[in-house]
């Protein structure tokens, strides 16, 4: 049998033509008009980089990063497209693609959750609500007819919840950016405690670069390893070499953090980029490689920044002078949401810590060979920057408004009427939690007494306080000099201070012991004498954790010497009887047990 337009073979049973795309007059029927019917193309081809889709909103498209190719792709899918319409029946078949992205969160068992779909009924329901308003519903696209994509939550924005904010990296499976999405792309679901799942109408989706703000942290090895090789003077280079490229003008910004065996804040979050230049300059490499203490600051600065923000890290060594430790810096990220993205330098750091420190908070892991360190890092640098702009925003409203200290998932899937296909789920806390080991209704203090170095404290002053507020305002006139403390607690607090943070000079316990004469003034040693001798009192005198009760204790409260902790215990066995009593004997308990505190 022959096309009786272009005399071209038919097979038998065919309904259209395959080269002409004319309708194929089967035995007893009159020939027809073709009724042009396009279907949702997938690309790319092998010889194009990009992919189209079209729509009432315009094209969506791959896009390549640092490319024209992909505007070249999307005008020669269009030429087709006009041609093939022209010849009255254009016809494109979806290619098949299988996506090997499991559906699964941090943790989550995906067997144990309970998902709930539309019934049948409610399926019929909306669409007679759709024809009742005179549109028509849009036909689902099979998933093997749709292309997969790579869907990746980085960042959750929970400052305005019961609205979420939430930043997604989207790409093909050739990592190039998937351009002109739109909500009617994506379905998403909340999952709660013991896998209740919640559907929440997506209130917009735009991409970061039209109209959101990015704030970086960066975190700069200043140990003294990074002399070798000229380390230090090619990694400064990336630095400035990243933030030329920012949209400082637009909103963009960046905080500059180094680390040796202490954490310094150069230059608090700015968009003035001769302030964060003075103050990459102004590192010198020392010391040793307090990584963690570093990092876990700059999450706890750049909590408090709107719209897209991560840290990123580079160290050429290995971890050995933080207070902090793995699990505090991962549970921050979590707890706040912001990822982190770690290089490693050379050859002398445990790649298999840093790998999974990035993985569990969300960020990428990258190695940097010494050889062109400079070109390297801006390199990472910069496509980590660019991906920021390439980030799609995504704001919903929650409609929990419960349980907002239990973590619940993200669920993100693609719509099953676009032409792609992707999952992702992320986890996420409504109400972060940044106070660590301390008691959240103090932690956001700068000073217990903010006056101690320049006032005398008296009685009054200190009434009212715990032991353990106490032991803060004691050492915080020695922390004003640059003190560290060979307690890990004390140093976790003061790391959280920024005033600590933007002291140019801190010393080790014994070096500051050693310096002479002492940096305290006359008036802040009488200070430190009369704060000890008042807790000395209270010891013996007052109970200790007077509100145990009622008020959970914090590991903080906790961190006393034993003598105290065992008197603490004594007093609590007559106090009203309460859950949460028993809740912290069990803890002070566990204290007691332990083999050393250090007051």
């Amino acid at each position: 049998m022959f096309c009786m337009k272009c005399g071209g073979q038919l097979d038998d049973g065919a309904k259209f033509c395959t080269k002409c795309g004319t309708p194929v007059q089967q035995n007893g029927e009159m020939p027809q008009a073709a009724q042009p019917r396009v279907e949702i193309p997938v690309f790319p081809p092998p010889e194009l980089a990009g992919s189209v889709k079209l729509g009432a909103d315009g094209p969506a498209k791959t896009k390549e990063r640092g490319s024209s190719k992909a505007l070249t792709a999307v005008l020669v899918i269009l030429l087709v497209l006009l041609i093939a319409g022209l010849g009255g029946g254009a016809y494109y078949f979806i290619g098949s693609y299988q996506s090997d992205k499991e559906f699964s969160g941090a943790g989550d068992d995906e067997d144990d959750r309970e998902y709930v779909g539309k019934s049948d009924d409610e399926d019929e329901e909306a669409e007679e609500q759709e024809e009742a308003k005179g549109e028509e519903p849009q036909e689902s696209i099979p998933i093997e007819e749709r292309q997969a994509i790579n869907l990746n939550i980085r960042q959750v924005d929970n400052s305005n919840f019961p609205e979420v904010t939430f930043y997604a990296s989207i790409v093909d499976e050739s990592n190039n950016v998937v351009d002109g999405l739109d909500a009617s792309d994506f379905t998403i679901q909340e999952i709660g405690e013991g896998g209740k799942v919640m559907d929440v109408t997506i209130n917009e989706v735009y991409k970061v670069l039209n109209e959101d703000t990015i704030s970086v942290n960066l975190v700069l090895d200043a140990s003294g390893s990074m002399i070798d090789w000229n380390k230090m003077d090619q990694a400064k280079n990336a630095a400035k070499a990243l933030i030329a490229k920012m949209k400082l003008d637009q909103g963009d910004q960046v905080e500059i953090i180094s680390f040796d065996d202490y954490v310094y804040l150069g230059q608090d979050f700015t968009r003035q980029e001769d302030l964060l230049t003075a103050a990459i300059d102004n590192i010198d490499p020392w010391g040793g490689t307090a990584l963690y203490d570093a990092l876990y600051a700059g999450l706890y600065q750049t909590y408090y920044e709107s719209g897209v923000k991560c840290v990123i890290g580079f160290t050429d060594g290995m971890e050995n002078a933080s207070s902090y430790s793995f699990e505090d810096v991962v549970t921050m990220s979590q707890n706040t949401s912001i990822p982190v993205f770690i290089i490693g330098i050379g050859e002398e750091y445990d790649a298999d810590a840093l790998r999974s420190l990035a993985s569990q908070c969300s960020g990428e892991y990258y190695s940097a060979n010494v050889t062109d360190l400079e070109d390297i890092l801006t390199d990472i640098y910069l496509t980590i920057y660019e991906e920021q702009q390439d980030y799609y925003v995504f704001k919903y409203t929650s409609t929990d408004t419960g349980h907002r200290n239990q973590f619940r998932d993200i669920v993100l899937e693609t719509s099953d009427t676009t032409e792609f296909y992707g999952t992702y789920t992320k986890e996420y806390v409504p109400q972060s939690d940044i106070s660590g080991a301390f008691a959240a209704d103090y932690m956001d203090m700068d000073y217990m007494l903010d006056f101690s170095s320049q006032e005398e404290v008296t009685e009054e002053d200190l009434n009212g306080l715990s032991l353990a507020q106490l032991r803060i305002a004691r050492n915080e006139i020695f922390a004003r000099h640059g003190r560290q403390f060979r307690d890990t607690a004390l140093n976790q607090w003061f790391y959280a201070k920024e005033w600590y943070l933007n002291l140019p000079e801190k010393y080790s316990p014994d070096d500051f012991d050693k310096i002479s004469p002492s940096p305290l003034t006359k008036l802040e040693i009488q200070n430190v004498e009369f704060i000890s001798n008042y807790e000395k009192y209270i010891m013996d005198n007052s109970d200790i954790y007077p509100n145990a009760s009622d008020e959970l204790l914090s590991d903080y409260d906790l961190a006393l010497s034993k003598a105290v902790i065992k008197n603490a215990m004594a007093q609590m066995q007559n106090y009203r009887d309460t859950d949460i009593l028993r809740e912290n004997m069990r803890l002070v308990q566990e204290v007691i047990d332990q083999e050393d505190i250090e007051y």
